[in-house]
């Protein structure tokens, strides 16, 4: 008996741990998302599960009038005078010198503005044509296509290789797949889906120029070239370009090719592709470009998706991954109140969501919190009485989906604390749930992300869901901000961020320089996160170790302290916050910043500090639609001419 109950153990026991490894295994597969997508469905299976012809296609059609004619009226009223608004349109051409203007004096506008102007008009003359269907707007839907087909290059002038020697002008013998190409031929893709029938019977010209078109500028050089950057197969580091361009290209694929076997390659290779977008993701779903670049990142890569399902029926579906999970989660996580978001690098402190694809991607991956959000930011936005704003496929999905979402739960994600591991990102309310009281997020990280700015230990501070401590952002893009000068900018560099300068010196850009020993904690009483940031300064800091760290103490007072050991002694230290409060110092030590509807206080030694405040222009109008009137900037110089020192910054309620 006691031998057979020791086999029984045994073999129970060897069950168990057959069952635990197969559980860690499988938690393990489910944790890696390494080419996602290709470890998963072969090409072979790809082929035996895309749609063969367009019935994949979910949007109702031109000659669905029940559809189009049971719309809310309001909406078909915008519709129609937007579509009214662009009868008139001159469709102007896009001339040579405003792409020149870009390497003769940065301005990329000069030609980005006609060339969206001709895109904007042609969507909205499609869009008033579905909703009224009495061919009113075709003849001007013919030109607008037309128009868009003659002009020699839909690449943005910004993407453009600049030749040496040479103004800059686009090579029609070598066409460009950019955000802009790719975004023009997924318009025309859609023009030719819904508009075919009555633009032949004007004459089959126009729709075979239409596919011509789409076939020579983007859909050749995606099937014959691997080199463009933000393919991804060159091993670069890749950004919201990979999916956003994949996501066009795969419509342009989906709607135009007519070659089966060619469209199952080259859509398999766009799985490649996006592959490697996720592969150098972070796992915990942390977007470095931050939330006003997420819709053109993870969101894309939802979007992605979302296509590729409706394009197998439903047979291609990852969606329970963790990491798509964390994807979605992110952009409720960073939002702060309405219109802001946690903004570091070049994201913008005032964004928004396109709501219907949160929460589409709530849905998918079946999540309330964010669906609700998605919920919230339409029924806000009065989904159902005006046409949101993006691409013509997007206007139209919010159609299709107006009623569900109207109906759901609305729900603002007002998070309590959140930390992100991988990116090195915390985020904590003093009263979760609630928009009121200091709101903080801080980051570690490095200085090479993805549009990033010199900003290693760098913290924003908002009270009662408005803006207090700030991240400026970035100003109107121009030539030099992606360039080499692009650190010359103020705004991408650390002493205009709430950072130290160390030593007279600043941070420095490159991947070397980042955080070293991130800590973040949470619990009913107190967020606090740590991080050492001498390893963000360059060798000329004379900095041994420089601990950041800042604390919310709930219910009491937000607290920045500084702990550091210099090499040596070059220069007196100085803390520098930028504010958007109106600053005034009327006791020594203690800053009065007065914000909209709230006053703190922010407390410094007299005997560790002097404190300076000076104003910034903004002098630019994408900074001045985020910080009307401009920025406040406090300089704390300290006294302290030791190796060693310790400080205390504690903002109260005033």
């Amino acid at each position: 008996m006691g031998v057979f109950s020791r086999s029984k153990f045994h073999i129970v026991k060897s069950i168990f741990l057959l069952l635990a490894s197969v559980f860690l295994f499988v938690t393990a597969s489910a944790q890696n998302h390494k080419d996602l997508l290709t470890s998963r469905y072969s090409e072979a299976q790809l082929g035996a599960m895309l749609s063969k012809d367009q019935d994949w296609v979910t949007l109702p059609s031109y000659t669905q009038r029940d559809f189009w004619d049971g719309l809310p009226e309001s909406i078909r009223i915008s519709l129609i005078k937007q579509g009214e608004a662009s009868l008139p349109f001159k469709w102007d051409v896009v001339k040579a010198t405003d792409i020149m203007e870009f390497t003769r004096t940065g301005n990329r506008n000069t030609m980005q503005n006609p060339n969206s102007a001709r895109k904007s008009a042609l969507q909205n003359l499609v869009l008033a044509e579905l909703a009224e269907g009495k061919g009113r707007f075709i003849d001007q839907i013919i030109n607008g296509s037309w128009a868009i087909c003659e002009q020699s290059s839909w690449v943005l002038s910004a993407h453009l290789t600049v030749p040496k020697g040479f103004e800059l002008l686009p090579d029609i013998t070598k066409p460009v797949i950019d955000l802009g190409s790719a975004d023009a031929a997924a318009l025309l893709s859609w023009v030719h889906y819904f508009l075919k029938a009555p633009l032949d019977k004007v004459n089959p010209l126009i729709a075979e120029r239409i596919k011509y078109e789409v076939r020579k500028n983007v859909l050749v050089p995606y099937y014959t070239r691997n080199d463009f950057w933000w393919m991804g197969f060159n091993e670069r580091p890749q950004n919201n370009w990979n999916p956003w361009i994949n996501y066009n290209m795969l419509q342009c694929m989906l709607l135009m090719e007519d070659d089966y076997t060619v469209k199952v390659k080259n859509v398999y290779k766009a799985l490649q592709s996006i592959d490697k977008f996720t592969n150098s993701y972070k796992p915990d779903g942390g977007c470095d470009e931050g939330p006003s670049y997420w819709s053109h990142a993870g969101g894309k890569y939802f979007e992605c998706l979302e296509l590729l399902q409706h394009a197998t029926h439903g047979k291609l579906d990852v969606f329970s991954h963790p990491l798509i999970k964390n994807m979605g989660n992110y952009i409720c996580n960073m939002y702060i109140n309405s219109p802001y978001f946690v903004n570091f690098a070049d994201a913008s402190a005032k964004g928004g969501i396109n709501a219907g694809m949160v929460y589409r991607f709530g849905r998918a991956i079946k999540d309330s919190t964010m669906s609700g959000f998605g919920a919230f930011y339409a029924q806000k936005n009065k989904l159902n009485e005006k046409p949101a704003g993006g691409t013509i496929e997007a206007v139209i999905t919010d159609f299709t989906t107006m009623n569900e979402i109207m109906a759901y739960p609305a729900k603002e994600p007002l998070i309590g604390s959140y930390w992100y591991p991988d990116n090195q990102i915390a985020i904590a309310r003093e009263y979760p749930g609630s928009k009121q009281g200091f709101y903080f997020a801080g980051k570690g990280g490095h200085n090479a992300e993805s549009h990033n700015h010199n900003d290693v230990g760098t913290f924003i501070l908002y009270y009662n869901g408005l803006p207090c401590l700030v991240d400026a952002g970035v100003g109107t893009y121009v030539r030099q901000t992606f360039s080499p000068d692009r650190y010359k900018i103020w705004t991408m560099q650390s002493a205009y961020h709430n950072l130290p300068l160390i030593n007279g010196v600043q941070q420095q850009n490159g991947a070397e320089f980042k955080a070293a020993s991130a800590v973040f904690a949470s619990s009913a009483k107190q967020v606090s996160f740590t991080a050492d940031i001498a390893t963000a300064y360059p060798a000329a800091a004379k900095v041994k170790t420089w601990k950041r760290g800042y604390k919310l103490n709930r219910g009491a007072a937000f607290v920045i302290t500084d702990d550091y050991v210099l090499n040596e002694f070059v220069a007196a230290q100085q803390l520098n916050f930028l504010t958007f409060c109106k600053v005034v110092e009327n006791v020594p030590g203690q800053l009065k910043l007065t914000g909209e509807n709230f006053v703190l206080i922010m407390h410094y030694d007299t005997k560790a500090f002097t404190a300076e405040i000076t104003h910034i222009d903004n002098n630019d109008p994408r900074l001045e639609s985020i910080w009307p009137g401009g920025l406040e900037r406090i300089l704390l110089k300290g006294k302290n001419t030791g190796i060693k020192g310790n400080t205390k910054i504690e903002i109260k309620k005033g």
